[in-house]
């Protein structure tokens, strides 16, 4: 029985890994250049025509197949690095190049959901690239939220029922993930966060820009506090925080998404400096 269960389990582990590849390469810029051109019209004030598929009809059809691969894809598969690496890649990838195409309009609220869980998971992983990725597709569509709050409003509301008759989304997604990236990630007990620092800021802050008005921010950085030894050492972290979530660079990347490029630099000095910080002074957990 063990045998045969192995057997299939190396069977599933190499058409699981087929289709990853198959589907990376579908979402390469090479294959969507060439199969999403446009041929221009020689009449004046007619736009070009589409030639072959749209980019729309290719994303689709990826995030079809990360559906059908999230129903195969079990705890134990993952633990096999070639397919952990590829299809954390694959997902990473997807919602950091076509977050505009993850709203409950292109995919169900229940892929959304688990896509989103899959990249939670993936930023505290042991492999600095699959942590990477995952980290990337974060920052992601939090910067896509922030730009344009109703692309993904569907899936953040209590009891919505998507069109393929998934279960309700998730209010509180935003203020999760940032809870776990700070705990899970930034406070490590294991220490993970220097091989992962540069990709951990950019996906901090828009992570803070997005729940700081509703004082999920200070929330969760009060329950870290709470973790800390009282007196000096709390109220440094608190400093601390205080210190790298300036008003003025979270206020421009609330209002206008990205925030811009010289803002993202000194984030992401200052987020280096308060690592340095409470890691050297403050006893975390």
């Amino acid at each position: 029985l063990d045998g045969e269960r192995r057997l299939e389990e190396e069977q599933r582990y190499s058409d699981i890994l087929c289709a990853i590849d198959l589907l990376g390469n579908l979402g390469s810029k090479d294959f969507i250049d060439i199969a999403c051109s446009t041929t221009p019209s020689n009449a004046p004030n007619t736009p070009a025509t589409t030639v072959g598929l749209t980019t729309d009809e290719v994303t689709n059809v990826i995030f079809y197949g990360l559906q059908q691969i999230l129903a195969l894809m079990t705890s134990g598969l993952l633990t096999y690095p070639t397919l952990a690496r590829r299809y954390f890649a694959l997902v990473g990838f997807m919602m950091d190049t076509y977050p505009e195409k993850t709203g409950p309009g292109s995919i169900p609220t229940a892929l959304f959901l688990s896509l989103v869980e899959t990249l939670l998971g993936g930023m505290s992983h042991t492999s600095v690239d699959i942590a990477r990725n995952s980290l990337k597709g974060l920052a992601a569509l939090a910067r896509v939220h922030l730009e344009d709050g109703r692309l993904l409003a569907g899936h953040l509301m209590v009891g919505a029922v998507d069109g393929s008759g998934g279960g309700g989304g998730n209010p509180n997604l935003f203020g999760d993930a940032l809870r776990r990236l700070l705990t899970e990630v930034v406070f490590s007990p294991d220490n993970i966060i220097w091989d992962r620092l540069e990709v951990t800021a950019l996906a901090l802050l828009p992570l803070a820009a997005v729940t700081i008005d509703q004082g999920i921010f200070g929330g969760i950085v009060e329950g870290i506090a709470m973790q800390v030894e009282e007196g000096v050492k709390r109220e440094g972290l608190k400093m601390a925080f205080g210190r790298l979530m300036q008003a003025d660079v979270v206020g421009k990347v609330k209002n206008g998404g990205c925030g811009g490029r010289m803002n993202r630099v000194r984030f992401r000095k200052d987020f280096e400096v308060f690592v340095k910080d409470i890691h050297s002074t403050v006893l975390v957990f």
